[in-house]
């Protein structure tokens, strides 16, 4: 700490989204590293009693220009959680963009979830459990993402 500056500690809600988004962002990595691996590993998914969780896995929409959209997944959760983390440490260039770039990652996850789900629905006729859990996953984040957007676009 420089001398003759106090150190401002960022608000307890600014601390309590971010850091929710964290939390979140593990989650997502967590169901797109089983997914991912399962895949790899050419291994049945569990599915929690359902059956859809293999077909949609098998399915030729299970992959985009080559790579599985689990491990797409997995990418941008870990991206999510360097933004939160770099956000919660009050990095300088964080500070000014995290707002934008988690809300704009976050609109574009529930964008590309909304329209696997539409697939999983209406062309593949299946659901998968852990394909729906990331999709809320990434839900959720969205909505806090928003009040950050919100609280910028009023000042």
């Amino acid at each position: 700490m420089k001398k003759g500056k106090a150190q401002v500690l960022p608000p307890v809600g600014d601390l309590m989204r971010w850091g929710a988004l964290a939390v979140l962002a593990v989650a997502g990595m967590s169901v797109s590293a089983y997914l991912t691996y399962s895949h790899y590993a050419d291994q049945s998914i569990m599915c929690a009693g359902l059956s859809g969780c293999d077909a949609v896995e098998n399915s030729e929409y299970s992959k985009l220009v080559g790579i599985p959209v689990a491990l797409m997944g997995a990418l941008f959760s870990a991206g999510l959680l360097a933004l939160a983390l770099s956000r919660m440490a009050r990095l300088p260039l964080a500070e000014e963009w995290a707002p934008l770039a988690a809300f704009s990652m976050t609109l574009s996850g529930v964008a590309f979830a909304a329209y696997l789900t539409y697939l999983e629905l209406f062309v593949i006729e299946d659901i998968c459990i852990w394909c729906t859990t990331f999709a809320a996953i990434v839900t959720v984040a969205w909505l806090i993402t928003l009040v950050d957007v919100l609280a910028l676009a009023r000042e």
